[in-house]
């Protein structure tokens, strides 16, 4: 079975100019694809690269990516900026200050480059292709373990949606062996309660009216085609689990449910008989439940 989870995770990393960096995805359930994404801001020119590769093999899904430096610091990509000119004032405000008091500057570069301002770090630039060279394979990795979890949850999911299938199956075949009889039913119940009303004035039963009424509730209550589409509807849900297309199977499955509840009420609006209409109710909930499941499916 190839359908796919929108629940999964997948964690790569790369070095870029001496620094670490964690490729995460992150990903539940949505009706569309979501996606977002994190990154350091000397990374931000990946950007477009990281949207094309996740949406290349993620269909469906609330997506989170995130691309953050790890190990020392976790600073990132950093330079070292010097301003000399200010560097070189304030050794001339110390010594001018020294001379003022007659005391020694004591001035070293430790003290100089403490000053505020003096040393500072920024982030680096970097050129785009080396950034997508170093780290395009890391998202890649990143995406493929995110689809090999999907794929691995996709397997579990399958089977219950195959139980609920199976169930409601069922359901299915009760209501189509059931249904036929409702209209004997109906004319065995409209036969007793005119034979005991006439019963004190002895008249004769008119066998023509009750098939007259017979065959209008049949009519009413008939749901022969009713059923005939829900068979189908499951054959076709049954034959998407069974299918080789990961592709759009959620969107049909949740599409295919929508038409298998709408026949389902049908059903139940047009049935008069107590076994009938419980049988809807069990029929419905199954519906419920199939569908809570298949809001996971990619």
């Amino acid at each position: 079975m190839a359908i796919r989870s929108m629940t999964g995770f997948g964690r790569a990393a790369a070095d870029l100019a001496g620094v670490r960096y964690a490729v995460e995805i992150r990903s539940v359930n949505h009706r569309f694809l979501d996606l977002k994404t994190r990154l350091p801001r000397e990374l931000s020119s990946i950007e477009p690269l990281v949207r094309r590769r996740v949406s290349a093999r993620v269909e469906r899904g609330r997506v989170d990516v995130a691309v953050s430096a790890v190990g020392a610091g976790d600073g990132g990509l950093t330079d070292v900026v010097l301003d000399l000119p200010l560097a070189r004032r304030v050794v001339a405000a110390h010594r001018q200050l020294a001379e003022a008091l007659q005391l020694p500057d004591g001035l070293d570069t430790g003290k100089v480059g403490a000053w505020p301002g003096v040393l500072r770090t920024v982030s680096a630039e970097l050129d785009a292709s080396e950034i997508e060279a170093t780290l395009g394979p890391a998202v890649d990795a990143a995406v493929e373990s995110l689809v090999a979890m999907r794929t691995q949850e996709g397997v579990a999911l399958a089977d219950t949606l195959v139980g609920h299938l199976e169930r409601l199956e069922g359901w299915r075949v009760r209501l189509a062996a059931r249904a036929p009889e409702q209209a004997q039913a109906y004319r065995n119940r409209l036969l007793e309660r005119l034979r005991a009303l006439l019963a004190d004035l002895d008249v004769e039963v008119d066998a023509g009216r009750v098939l007259h009424e017979v065959a209008v509730f049949a009519e009413r209550t008939d749901v022969a085609e009713e059923l005939a589409r829900l068979d189908s509807h499951l054959a076709q849900a049954r034959a998407l689990l069974d299918g080789d297309a990961a592709d759009g199977v959620g969107r049909r499955l949740d599409f295919l449910c929508q038409e298998l509840l709408r026949e389902a009420n049908t059903v139940g609006s047009k049935v008069q008989d107590v076994e009938l209409s419980a049988a809807v109710v069990e029929l419905k909930g199954e519906l419920e439940r199939f569908r809570e499941q298949i809001q996971n499916v990619e």
